[in-house]
C-alpha cells in the first residue's frame, strides 16, 4: 500500500508533457503500445505489470526522471526511488534528447517535411515531437539502425543536431565490434585452453547481460552519452568559404607546441611542451603500454555545483566607440552574442547583469563593485566582456584600455573571500593583436566580405596571479578576431551553442571549450582565420548541473 501511495504522489508532481516523456522512454521496454497512456499512474501500472517496477526495485523510475530532468522529484523522493539502472537503451535517449532541442517552428517544418511520407492525420497540428517519431518508428522510416530519413529532416530544420545522430552511429559501431571481440573469446579459448576455460569465459561475459529486460543496448556500456558539438558554417557574410576549410583550414603555426598553466605559489606561468614522433625503433611492447596508459581515464574532482543560485554572470558589451579618441570603429553585430549569451547562461541557472558601452573607469567599478558582493550562495562567477582589445587588454568605449588582470585581480582569494576557491570564469570577445591567422588552402574564395569585421585595436599583456580562473579567449595573442556583422563573432556563437549542446551531456567546461576550439578553427573569410585560447589555473573539472529546462533557441 505505501509503494502505491508514493508512486500515486509521483503522479500528482508529472506534467502532461512529463508523462508523455516517461511513457515515450519506456517503448522499447515493453510491448504494449504507450502512444495512448494518458497518466504516470497508468504507466506505472504497465510497468509493474511487466516487472519492471517494484517496491524492491525502483531504480527505472529513478533513470526516468533523470531522463527527464526532474532532478527535483529525486530529491523530494530520495528514500524512495534506488540508484539508477541503465535500462533505457542509447537510441530510445537519443531520440528524446533530440526531441528536447527540437522547437515548436521546428517541429512544423518537419511535418511539413513528412507530409509524403506519413499519413496526413499523423501530422495533426496537436501532435508532439515524441508522437511524431512514434509515429515514424510505426511507419518503419525510423529505428535505430534506420536513421537517415530523421538526419536528412535535421539537416533543413536544425543541421546541429545531426552531429548527435553521427556520434551514436560511431558508438554502435563500437559497441558491435567489442562485442564482436568478446563473442570471439570462446572458440579461442576452447582450442587453447580446455572446456573449463570456456566455461569460465561464457559465465563471466553472462554476468554482463542486462537483466529485468532491459535494453541490450546495455551490453557493453552505459546509455548514449553526448555528440560532437555543432560545426556548421557562418551563413551571413562568409557563405561557402568554411566549407572549403574543414579539412584543409589548420594554421601552421604553433602546431608543434601546446601552452598550459601551472601554479607555482601564487602565480600562474605558462610553460610550452614540445612534441616530436615516436622514433621508428621504439620497442613494440614500450609502445603499446603508451597507448594503454593515455587510454586510461582519470577521475578529477570537480567545483561543488549544489547550491540553490549558480551565480551572478556580468556581460559587458561595448558596441559604439564614436566618442573614443582612437579610430575604433561601431562593434556592429555584437547585439546578437548579448543575447545568446543572456539566455544561454541564464537557461544554465545565473543571475544575468548586463551592461552596455562602458568606459575604462565604469569596467573598473564595476568589477569593484561585484567583488564587494556575498558570493557565498553561488557555485561560481561568470564575466563575459565584448569589446575592441589588444593583447591583454580589452577596450572602453571611451579608447582607454583596460587590463585584462584589472579585470580578475578584484575576485582573487584575497579581494573576494566569498569566491574563494570558486571557479572564476572570463569569457573575453576581442582581439589580442592585429595579425590575421592564413587559412591553409590553395585557392581562396575572394575578398573579405563586408559583413566581417576585427576587434582589433594596436599592444600589452595578463593572466590572474591566482587559482581557480578561467579566461576563455576569443583568439590567440597578437592575433584579430572575426564578429559577423549580420551573426555576431565566431567565438561566441560557437561557445554558445557548444554549452546548449554539451551541458545537458556532463561535458565539462575545458572539453567544451576544446570543441570551440575545434569548430572555430574550421571556420573561414576568405583568406581568413581564427583560434581561440582558453587559459587556466582551475584546479578541479567545472562541470555544470543539467538544466531542468529545454535549451533555449538562438
Amino acid at each position: 500500500m505505501e509503494f502505491q501511495r508514493r508512486l500515486l504522489q509521483v503522479d500528482q508532481c508529472l506534467s502532461k508533457a512529463d508523462v508523455q516523456a516517461l511513457a515515450f522512454l519506456c517503448v522499447d521496454l515493453v510491448s504494449k503500445d504507450l502512444s495512448s497512456v494518458s497518466s504516470a499512474e497508468e504507466l506505472f501500472s504497465i510497468l509493474t505489470d511487466n516487472d519492471l517496477l517494484s517496491s524492491e526495485d525502483t531504480s527505472l523510475l529513478t533513470e526516468l526522471l533523470q531522463t527527464c530532468h526532474r532532478q527535483d522529484l529525486i530529491r523530494d523522493f530520495g528514500t524512495f526511488l534506488q540508484p539508477a539502472e541503465s535500462c533505457i537503451g542509447p537510441y530510445r535517449k537519443l531520440l528524446f534528447d533530440l526531441s528536447e532541442n527540437i522547437t515548436d517552428q521546428d517541429l512544423k517544418t518537419m511535418k511539413f517535411l513528412l507530409r509524403k511520407t506519413l499519413p496526413r492525420k499523423k501530422l495533426d497540428g496537436r501532435i508532439t515531437t515524441l508522437h511524431l517519431l512514434m509515429e515514424m518508428e510505426k511507419e518503419d522510416v525510423l529505428s535505430s539502425e534506420n536513421l537517415d530519413v530523421l538526419k536528412k529532416i535535421l539537416i533543413d530544420v536544425c543541421p546541429s543536431l545531426t552531429k548527435r545522430i553521427d556520434k551514436f552511429k560511431r558508438e554502435t559501431n563500437q559497441r558491435s565490434t567489442q562485442l564482436s571481440n568478446q563473442i570471439n573469446i570462446g572458440p579461442i579459448s576452447q582450442e587453447t585452453e580446455g572446456e573449463e576455460k570456456t566455461r569460465s569465459t561464457m559465465e563471466d561475459m553472462s554476468h554482463q547481460l542486462p537483466s529485468r529486460g532491459c535494453s541490450g543496448d546495455e551490453f557493453i556500456q552505459p546509455p548514449y552519452v553526448c555528440e560532437e558539438p555543432n560545426h556548421s558554417t557562418e551563413e551571413s557574410g562568409i557563405a561557402g568559404a568554411s566549407e572549403h576549410a574543414g579539412s584543409l583550414s589548420v594554421p601552421t603555426e604553433g602546431l608543434e607546441t601546446m601552452s598550459l598553466l601551472s601554479i607555482s605559489d601564487n602565480e600562474v606561468q605558462s610553460h610550452h611542451l614540445t612534441f616530436s614522433s615516436v622514433p621508428g625503433n621504439m620497442d613494440l611492447k614500450q609502445d603499446t603500454f603508451l597507448s594503454r596508459a593515455s587510454a586510461t581515464a582519470v577521475d578529477l574532482p570537480q567545483y561543488d555545483m549544489k547550491g540553490e543560485k549558480r551565480g551572478v554572470c556580468l556581460i559587458i558589451n561595448n558596441h559604439d566607440f564614436s566618442k573614443s579618441a582612437l579610430p575604433l570603429g561601431k562593434r556592429d553585430g555584437t547585439q546578437f552574442d548579448e543575447s545568446r549569451l543572456e539566455k544561454v547562461f541564464e537557461w544554465l541557472g545565473f543571475e544575468i547583469e548586463t551592461k552596455r558601452d562602458c568606459t575604462e573607469q565604469h569596467i573598473l567599478s564595476l568589477m569593484e563593485d561585484l567583488s564587494r558582493r556575498d558570493h557565498s550562495q553561488g557555485d561560481c562567477f561568470v564575466c563575459c566582456v565584448l569589446s575592441h582589445g589588444l593583447e591583454g587588454t580589452v577596450y572602453g568605449v571611451d579608447g582607454n584600455q583596460v587590463r585584462l588582470r584589472q579585470l580578475t585581480e578584484p575576485f582573487s582569494g584575497n579581494h573576494c573571500p566569498s569566491l574563494k576557491e570558486k571557479p572564476k570564469l572570463f569569457f573575453i570577445q576581442a582581439c589580442q593583436g592585429i595579425k590575421e591567422q592564413p587559412v591553409v588552402f590553395i585557392q581562396t574564395d575572394g575578398p573579405l566580405p563586408r559583413s566581417l569585421s576585427t576587434d582589433a585595436g594596436v599592444p600589452k599583456n595578463s593572466i590572474p596571479a591566482d587559482a581557480d580562473f578561467l579566461l576563455g579567449m576569443a583568439t590567440i595573442p597578437e592575433y584579430a578576431s572575426f564578429r559577423d556583422k549580420k551573426e555576431g563573432t565566431w567565438f561566441i556563437q560557437s561557445l554558445c551553442e557548444n554549452l546548449q549542446l554539451l551541458v545537458p551531456q556532463g561535458v565539462d567546461l575545458l572539453s567544451i571549450l576544446t570543441e570551440v576550439n575545434n569548430d572555430v578553427s574550421r571556420k573561414a573569410a576568405g583568406a581568413k582565420k581564427q583560434m581561440p585560447q582558453p587559459v587556466f589555473s582551475l584546479r578541479k573539472k567545472v562541470i555544470f548541473p543539467i538544466p531542468r529546462s529545454p535549451a533555449p533557441a538562438l
